[in-house]
């Protein structure tokens, strides 16, 4: 995970966040490469392994490379350090969920790349911001469960589907911009 290198897709998500047509990444991987890739507003619903928090005093700490101890400990207090990331049966945390229902609810356009949509409660992201007038792109190798509420279904891995669409999206708004006066 630490040697991991984000690969096309999350580069160009990351361009389109630049353009300012990708207004935040909501994920729930823990990698950080789309942090790695350049995008900048990254809500993480399920945490980040490069950081560690204390199981005693709640300190975080942000990590540059693996934990070097097996159990590592907390400068301040001795705690145990654990990743920072949701465990099974854990609730996600409160400010990155309501920063997701947020963006979602305020969305146009949700792009939803390469999940199942089982996932709860991130699977409910989609819904939300369908509900509230957005329209639903899902880009995947396979139909999942947010497949019956899109409104366009683009087959294919991440990284070969988004760098042609963030193409597209660049030459579309360079035309628009010469347009303009």
């Amino acid at each position: 995970m630490y040697r991991a290198e984000p690969n096309p897709g999350h580069r160009a998500i990351a361009e389109l966040e630049a353009l300012g047509v990708v207004k935040a990444v909501i994920t729930q991987n823990v990698d950080g490469l789309h942090q790695r890739a350049g995008s900048r507003n990254v809500v993480e619903l399920h945490g980040s392994l490069w950081r560690t928090r204390c199981m005693r005093c709640n300190a975080m700490y942000r990590l540059d490379k693996p934990a070097e101890e097996t159990l590592p400990r907390c400068p301040r207090c001795g705690g145990l350090l654990r990743p920072d990331v949701v465990w099974f049966g854990e609730s996600l945390p409160q400010d990155a969920w309501a920063r997701a229902v947020e963006l979602a609810s305020r969305s146009d356009v949700v792009l939803v790349v390469g999940t199942s949509g089982v996932v709860y409660p991130a699977a409910y992201i989609p819904r939300i911001a369908k509900d509230r007038g957005a329209v639903v792109v899902e880009i995947n190798v396979e139909e999942s469960a947010v497949t019956p509420i899109a409104d366009f279904f683009l087959r294919g891995k991440a990284g070969e589907v988004l760098p042609p669409l963030a193409e597209e999206v660049k030459r579309r708004l360079g035309t628009r911009r010469n347009l303009t006066p």
